[in-house]
């Protein structure tokens, strides 16, 4: 049985724009710049705290103001009215094959556990997952293997038998740590040379591309 897990952020789901619009308003509810959309394409990746800290200007890093920030992006981003995220195209009938074909499925994000669950809810409920997995408190953020790790003991399967699919440096550099085959997509965040640079074993254009690779 083979695995093929898959990062959420810029690989499933296209959320740049309510992650941008989210750290924005909270940035300037508390009297910070605010950033062009593009720049988020190279603050997310590591988790909502990491992006909190990259959106902040270098001498407001500190504990106290990223915690305060960071509880009013996870209220104000689960509460936002206007969505504008959406699965990239092509990404559905893809996800409906692979389970046609037998595969398992599953997810292993850095977005907190708490706001992975809802999303796969509302933008994928007729795609029966396997395992979804969030970043969740007191383990490890990815590029740590962790979330690997625990996605193959929990759905026995061997290393040999599973594909990480992503769109970022820490996706790859997460399914290098783990042992796992890294394939890198292009229509996310981040740049084919990053991926390349970060060891993609394959990088795909379109989602049905991944079927060649298995």
């Amino acid at each position: 049985m083979k695995l093929i897990l898959f990062d959420l952020d810029g690989t499933l789901l296209d959320t740049l724009q309510d992650l941008g619009d989210s750290c924005n308003a909270i940035l300037e509810q508390h009297g910070y710049p605010t950033h062009p959309l593009v720049a988020y394409k190279k603050f997310v990746g590591n988790g909502v705290q990491k992006l909190i800290e990259r959106a902040l200007p270098e001498e407001a890093r500190t504990v106290e103001t990223i915690t305060v920030l960071l509880a009013a992006f996870k209220t104000y981003y689960e509460q936002k009215p206007v969505s504008h995220t959406r699965p990239y195209t092509g990404i559905i009938p893809l996800l409906q094959e692979l389970k046609s074909l037998g595969y398992l499925i599953s997810v292993a994000s850095n977005k907190y556990h708490e706001a992975v669950i809802p999303l796969m809810a509302e933008y994928f409920p007729d795609i029966s997952f396997d395992l979804v997995l969030g970043h969740r408190t007191g383990r490890p953020a990815k590029p740590d293997p962790d979330i690997v790790f625990d996605s193959i003991q929990t759905l026995g399967v061997s290393k040999q038998d599973c594909f990480y699919v992503g769109d970022s440096s820490v996706d790859m550099d997460t399914a290098n740590n783990a042992g796992v085959t890294a394939i890198g997509v292009t229509w996310g965040f981040r740049e084919e040379s990053e991926l390349r640079q970060h060891g993609a074993q394959h990088i795909i254009h379109h989602p049905q591309e991944l079927l060649e690779i298995l």
